[in-house]
């Protein structure tokens, strides 16, 4: 094997690639696996200008852009006072957003600083929906793990894994789908989510790990009675469930997957952030290189898109043409690989886990469709 000499230039080209790179590889451990970042509250960068019967008149209160005063689709918003339901923008001149408004809880009032939040419901099943649900554990390597658990009709359950930085009631939007079908819900929680077991290294490791509560969770379905199941991950619960394909001996008992904006592969998703904080992009190879080696990790672990093209279940995969935080080109790659099995709802405009928010009855009619196609439901 013939070794190249390292040039004078070369060396400084990787020298002066070096310091970025560093920088670059620390803001990455933080922001992407580092759990104590995404416990910090959302900020309330919103102010609701005017409350009236149906209204809501919402101004930016930061200097965050002006977009998330106009999301469109339905959102719970929240403030420190009370929260309410926001629906579509009726009305828009680029400083403020007139949207539909239905009171929740609590006590909003015209001034208060309030944000939009995707998960759209408020509390647990019975608060959001009225749906009857037990608060029930189930064990993995790392120990005992809360979820929530709607009972259905039939023998079919849904396992609802949220994505990093979320919770349970990231599930609560598909939930009232769910149980119209007779389906179980099975909301859970993974390591590093708050008030459970952490990971040993105290980090996220995008399904590597995690998919070993996942499967604590099919096992906790299977020893109660289900007989099929269907996995539904957000986001990085996505990988998660896609690792849980790849490892898991219970894998067999898997009927369909429902991949709501799906980390497929982590590489591409931090070049697409990348790319959004304008960092330059041949400062990635290096940067990624390094924080594999400083926080011990191989990239490759984070790579699901060959396990996801040899499923050989049927998939619904949902995803925004608007994503900030995962490329949609993931997702088209996927359905492209594979289209004998794979359902694909691409959502212009929508954003990071946002196809429910962006039309609610046109999802609910794509999972009833889906389920009633693919799933058994005596």
């Amino acid at each position: 094997m013939r070794f190249k000499t390292a040039t004078p230039g070369s060396v400084v080209g990787a020298s002066l690639l070096f310091g970025p790179s560093l920088v670059v590889a620390r803001v990455l451990h933080q922001n992407g696996f580092n759990p104590a970042r995404d416990r910090r509250p959302d900020p309330l960068d919103l102010q609701a200008t005017a409350i009236a019967p149906g209204l809501v008149t919402l101004r930016q209160a930061s200097k965050a852009p002006v977009i998330s005063a106009v999301a469109g689709g339905h959102y719970l918003l929240r403030g420190a006072r009370g929260w309410g339901h926001a629906g579509p923008v009726l009305e828009a001149n680029g400083v403020v957003a007139v949207r539909e408004f239905r009171p929740g809880g609590g006590d909003l009032r015209p001034g208060d600083h309030v944000r939009l939040d995707a998960f759209a419901f408020e509390g647990d099943p019975m608060a959001a929906h009225g749906l009857h649900f037990e608060e029930v554990r189930f064990n993995s390597p790392l120990g005992e793990f809360p979820a929530w658990h709607v009972s259905g009709e039939s023998d079919t359950w849904a396992i609802l894994t949220h994505g990093k930085g979320a919770n349970r009631r990231e599930g609560l939007r598909l939930m009232p789908t769910l149980a119209e079908h007779g389906v179980h819900s099975l909301a859970i929680t993974y390591r590093n989510d708050e008030g459970c077991p952490p990971a040993p290294r105290g980090m996220y490791s995008y399904g590597r790990d995690e998919w070993e509560d996942l499967e604590g969770a099919v096992r906790y379905a299977l020893d109660h009675g289900a007989r099929r199941i269907v996995l539904a991950g957000y986001s990085m619960g996505g990988a998660i469930s896609l690792a849980f394909m790849r490892h898991s001996a219970l894998a067999n008992r898997i009927g369909a997957l429902i991949l709501d904006a799906p980390m497929i592969d982590l590489v591409p998703t931090v070049a697409h952030g990348a790319r959004k904080n304008g960092v330059p992009v041949r400062v990635l190879p290096f940067s990624n290189r390094v924080a594999a080696r400083r926080y011990g990790f191989d990239w490759h672990d984070f790579d699901h898109f060959e396990t996801a093209c040899c499923l050989d279940v049927p998939v619904l995969l949902f995803h925004g043409d608007a994503d900030q935080t995962i490329p949609v080109e993931t997702s088209d790659a996927f359905a492209t690989a594979r289209p004998d099995i794979v359902r694909y709802v691409r959502i212009p405009g929508a954003d990071h886990v946002r196809a429910w928010n962006h039309d609610p009855e046109a999802y609910r009619r794509v999972v009833e469709g889906f389920l009633a196609e693919h799933l058994d439901r005596r």
